[in-house]
């Protein structure tokens, strides 16, 4: 909780609010974390930065001042953000105080490295009736999505800028509560080149530049002609560029499709291209999660290009955890892998420090230790290393990986004197995988074992069983 106690602390200055929190709430001396900082200190200093950045940046809304009403926001809006930040939520919401006759603002941070930025602002009535939502949905700073609320609560019109270039181009009308068509302009020259259609919430039909070329791709995807679907989508762009120039979000969503069928094709090469291109555009960015997973996997697992892996999952977490508000424990196994494999245990252990191995299920759980294990390996973190795999071991995880695990809780029990266990464990890897004495031949730590009986033992056997297949 201190890093979110820290970032706190930095966002007050960035938004220079001097915050002298009222002394039976404040838990700190001169800024300073508490000695032991509790869920309730965090949530307080939560609490009053947010009635201080109200009462600076929003004037014209009130905020709680009395015991009771403080009480009261506290338990029934603000509920529990530092739980929230323990289970993998980066953030958390402000609220005005409510009197009768004033409407209210609820406000939503998130957290972007070390400080925490507002990204949402929903405004309520007098009534209490949500009537406008802003978004800075891209979070660079800018608003560019507008939602205006029907009586009923239901969303009427939403109009966004989601080009970036400063004007609305797209535009979503409702009707009933449900979404009906979509116009955009991705151009913005004042001819909506583009309108989808919507039955039940979900896009029926589109009309506009490449829309047929892309129906007829989408129906040759779906009868499994993949190649057919490929130039089906590439002549869809190629007709939507003849009209619309600069990379908009609909260049961006056939470009996607076209690299999901490259990639499960096994085309790496065009796949690679399609990637370059994709991420040219600046548009591209806010939609660019599901292709940046495809990369990384590519570098990671295809290639074994593991410094480019590691730096692609890098900017995948960040734009998962920007775009969601919180982690992603699958990027984050998988950015640790790499970083092991790019033989930086120190970044690794970094990685997984931001997992909570509770929210995990078993499968995830058993990648976290293993993967801690081994970095703590790496950094002759000889004690930690031994209970991380161990707890690798209990859970078991896949047959492929329980070689490696044996062999690895050899090692680190041998480097922590339990010589009895790292036996057993060598026993139980040279089971599994007879070829993994060649690599404990050549590791000092093994040296004892190998110079026991059964140590020689095996060794004999291995070599002999080599000059036979020779």
């Amino acid at each position: 909780m201190e890093d979110y106690w820290k970032a706190v602390q930095n966002t007050k200055e960035k938004f220079e609010i001097a915050d002298h929190s009222p002394k039976r709430f404040s838990f700190r001396l001169g800024g300073e974390v508490p000695v032991v900082l509790h869920k309730e200190s965090l949530n307080h200093e939560i609490f009053w930065f947010c009635q201080k950045y109200i009462d600076k940046y929003h004037t014209n809304y009130p905020y709680p001042r009395y015991k009771e009403d403080i009480r009261s926001h506290l338990t029934d809006l603000y509920g529990d953000p530092a739980q929230n930040f323990l289970s993998g939520k980066l953030s958390f919401s402000c609220f005005s105080g409510w009197k009768e006759g004033s409407s209210l603002l609820k406000l939503s941070f998130f957290l972007n490295d070390e400080e925490f930025f507002p990204y949402r602002w929903d405004y309520y009535d007098t009534k209490g009736q949500l009537f406008l939502t802003e978004e800075d949905e891209t979070k660079n700073g800018k608003k560019d999505s507008f939602t205006y609320y029907s009586q009923s609560g239901c969303p009427k019109e939403i109009t966004k800028d989601k080009n970036d270039f400063g004007a609305m181009d797209e535009w979503w009308y409702f009707k009933n509560c449900q979404l009906v068509r979509v116009e955009y302009d991705s151009n913005e020259n004042g001819f909506r080149e583009r309108i989808c259609h919507y039955e039940n919430g979900k896009e029926s039909y589109c009309e506009g530049v490449g829309e047929k070329e892309e129906r007829e791709a989408i129906q040759l995807e779906s009868n499994q002609k993949f190649q057919e679907a490929l130039k089906s989508y590439r002549k869809s762009l190629k007709e939507y560029k003849k009209e619309v120039s600069n990379g908009t979000s609909r260049t961006c969503s056939l470009l996607r499709k076209i690299a999901n069928i490259e990639y499960n094709e096994r085309d790496f090469v065009s796949f690679t291209k399609t990637l370059d291109e994709f991420f040219s555009y600046r548009a591209c960015e806010s939609d660019s999660l599901d292709v940046l997973i495809y990369k990384s996997y590519y570098y990671l697992y295809v290639l074994g290009d593991y410094k480019t892996a590691k730096d692609s999952y890098q900017k995948t977490s960040e734009i998962y955890r920007k775009t969601n508000g919180e982690i992603s424990p699958e990027i984050l196994l998988n950015l640790a892998y790499a970083q092991f494999m790019d033989k930086d245990p120190v970044s690794c252990l970094a990685s997984l420090d931001k997992l909570n191995s509770r929210r995990l299920t078993a499968y995830p759980r058993f990648f976290l230790f293993y993967y801690r294990g081994s970095c703590e390996l790496s950094l002759g973190r000889w004690d930690d290393a031994y209970t991380n795999l161990k707890r690798a071991q209990i859970l078991g995880g896949e047959r492929e990986f329980l070689p490696v695990v044996y062999y690895k809780l050899g090692r680190a029990s041998f480097a922590t004197n339990r010589e009895q266990e790292g036996n057993l464990w060598t026993h139980q890897a040279l089971l599994y995988d007879f070829d993994l004495i060649e690599k404990m031949d050549s590791d000092p730590l093994y040296e004892r074992f190998f110079e026991s009986p059964n140590g020689k033992s095996h060794k004999r056997k291995y070599y002999l069983n080599k000059q036979k297949k020779q």
